[in-house]
């Protein structure tokens, strides 16, 4: 059993989610529900197999399993292509690309307001301008910068595959 799972085990009374509650969600998770822990309202939260958790109207979030607050950076650097748009909010997910209306969809996709799929220069994925510039100065391979490239290819196929599925299904 995945450590999401015992967490959804050992809160098995739901609370439904207020608009405070979704004002404090980052837009990264996906799965996510309310309950009591102690007699405060907390908000616990799936990231990949991991649960995290917040007690609004704190904008911290904190890992379950070491009781350690997770930085929002961390949070931010999970949404592919975050470096290429402006005005990016991690709570809306309502940004400008291009000075067009982008929004992050449940889905897990950058969509315009036409509902069109955005598409990114795929040479930005990572980093600023000036980090790419340095990356193409040297020709030693970064593990770091390699993980996260396989790691951005996994999402987006996990994103297309789910699309596909729902698009199936329906």
């Amino acid at each position: 059993m995945i450590f999401w799972e015992k967490v959804l085990l050992k809160y098995p009374t739901k609370l439904e989610a207020t608009e405070e509650d979704a004002e404090n969600l980052p837009i990264v998770f996906r799965d996510w529900f309310v309950a009591y822990d102690q007699e405060e309202r907390v908000i616990f939260a799936r990231l990949h197999n991991d649960c995290m958790w917040n007690i609004p109207p704190s904008k911290t979030w904190t890992d379950f399993d070491s009781n350690k607050d997770v930085p929002l950076e961390t949070l931010t650097d999970l949404v592919p292509y975050f470096h290429q748009v402006t005005n990016f909010n991690l709570y809306t997910g309502k940004v400008k690309f291009n000075n067009k209306d982008v929004i992050w969809t449940p889905i897990h996709q950058w969509k315009y307001r036409n509902n069109r799929t955005v598409h990114f220069n795929k040479t930005l994925t990572e980093g600023t301008n000036s980090e790419l510039s340095s990356d193409k100065s040297s020709n030693k391979s970064n593990p770091d910068k390699d993980t996260a490239q396989v790691e951005d290819l996994l999402r987006q196929a996990e994103t297309t595959v789910t699309s596909a599925i729902r698009k199936l299904s329906s």
